[in-house]
C-alpha cells in the first residue's frame, strides 16, 4: 500500500496504517537519528517522541510533502531540541564547576562533569531550580527571583547553600 494511502488512512483513524507506516520508516528514523546524537539512549528516546508527533498530528498533515520527508523534520527536529538541552546542562554543570571549584581551574574532564551532574541531582528541588535559572538560563538574582516569587535574598542565600552542600560532596573527590 501507498505511503498516500496510509497516511489517508491514519488519518481517519486506521491505528494499523499507521502501524504499516512506523514500520516501513522506523529503520530509517533511527539511522537518520543516530546519524545527529550518536548515542543509542538518545536516539530510541528521539524516535519515540517523533512518531508520537506523528501520530498525535497526523491529521493535521496536508501532504504537500511525502511521509517520509515530514517524519524526517520531525526526527531531526527532536535531534536538535535533544543537543540544544544536553549542551544547557553541559554550560550549567560546566559555569557551575568554575564558581565552585577552588582556583577557578579550567580543566573540566567528563569525570567531573558526572561527579558535579550527581550532586546537583541529589540537591534539594529549591536548590537544584535556582542553580538551573542562575546559571543554566544566565538569569541574574533579580531575575531568578521574579520567576520564583521569591525574595532576592532568598535567592542568594540558596545559591550560596547550594554552592556549599555541592563543594562539600565534591570534597573527598574534587574536580
Amino acid at each position: 500500500m501507498s505511503d498516500e494511502n496510509l497516511v489517508l488512512l491514519s488519518q481517519s483513524g486506521d491505528n494499523e496504517a499507521f502501524s504499516q507506516l512506523i514500520q516501513k520508516y522506523s529503520a530509517d528514523a533511527y539511522r537518520t537519528a543516530f546519524m545527529v546524537l550518536r548515542d543509542r539512549d538518545g536516539v530510541e528516546d528521539v524516535v519515540q517522541e517523533s512518531f508520537l508527533t506523528c501520530y498525535r498530528k497526523i491529521k493535521s498533515f496536508r501532504m504537500e510533502s511525502s511521509f517520509k520527508t515530514w517524519l524526517y523534520r520531525i526526527v531531526v527536529n527532536r535531534c536538535y531540541d535533544r543537543l540544544r538541552k544536553l549542551n544547557r546542562e553541559n554550560e550549567t554543570l560546566k559555569k557551575m564547576s568554575l564558581h565552585i571549584r577552588p582556583g577557578n581551574e579550567v580543566s573540566y574532564s567528563i569525570e567531573s562533569k558526572l561527579d558535579l551532574r550527581k550532586v546537583v541531582l541529589d540537591l534539594k528541588p529549591e536548590h537544584r531550580l535556582v542553580l538551573t535559572l542562575y546559571y543554566g538560563m544566565d538569569f541574574g538574582v533579580q531575575k531568578v527571583a521574579e520567576i520564583l516569587d521569591i525574595p532576592e535574598g532568598t535567592v542568594k542565600s540558596r545559591l550560596h547553600a547550594a554552592r556549599n552542600m555541592i563543594k562539600r560532596s565534591l570534597a573527598v573527590k574534587p574536580l
